[in-house]
């Protein structure tokens, strides 16, 4: 006859059943907490990992502008400084022109010449206003004015635009006075309109002396 094992007793049973399951849970919902903590911590680190790539990205694309901004504006300073010199150069070129025609001017202002009276610029037209009693004399001094403004890039010298008798009498003397007006063009590197006063026949300097 067996014995009787009270341990075996169907309530004693259910409860370590009961006993089971729980420690069962609470295994599962440790290790589970413990995974989703581990996996907590890899996101968390890859956030960081990914925040860091992000900061240094935005490091980098900012220097690389600061970069672009700085040779830009090196760019900017040496195209001014490019045009500058430019503009200097064709101010001493201009200004070269100048004392050139007014020192043909001075000479060809001469007791035996032709006598010059007005001198002015107006738009790209130069405008030399004078008068002769010898039309030969005039032509040679038109010549002899005409050489100061050669150019090989831009053909240059004084036109006879205007002819006529100081006197206004159709059968005047052949050796009277012409009133002439000469032309030639003359590039500017501004607008405006620059005009001499009238001078005697020597010329005086300071009037021809004015730029545009």
């Amino acid at each position: 006859m067996m014995a009787f094992n009270l341990l075996q007793y169907p309530a004693l049973a259910s409860q370590r059943r009961r006993l089971h399951r729980r420690w069962t849970s609470l295994a599962g919902l440790m290790v589970g907490g413990l995974t989703a903590l581990w996996w907590m911590a890899g996101v968390q680190e890859q956030r960081l990992h990914l925040e860091q790539e992000r900061a240094l990205l935005q490091s980098r694309l900012k220097q690389v502008q600061t970069q672009l901004a700085a040779d830009k504006a090196r760019h900017a300073k040496h195209t001014t400084w490019q045009q500058q010199a430019a503009h200097v150069q064709a101010l001493k070129v201009e200004l070269q022109a100048w004392e050139d025609l007014h020192q043909a001017l001075l000479q060809e202002a001469g007791p035996d010449s032709v006598q010059l009276l007005r001198f002015q610029l107006d738009s790209q037209t130069l405008e030399l206003h004078g008068q002769s009693i010898d039309l030969q004399r005039m032509a040679q001094a038109q010549a002899r004015l005409s050489a100061p403004l050669a150019d090989l890039a831009q053909d240059k010298a004084w036109t006879l635009v205007s002819l006529l008798n100081a006197a206004g009498a159709d059968d005047a003397a052949p050796r009277a006075t012409q009133e002439f007006v000469w032309q030639t063009h003359w590039p500017q590197l501004g607008a405006g309109r620059v005009a001499a006063a009238p001078v005697s026949d020597r010329l005086k300097a300071e009037p021809l002396r004015e730029r545009p």
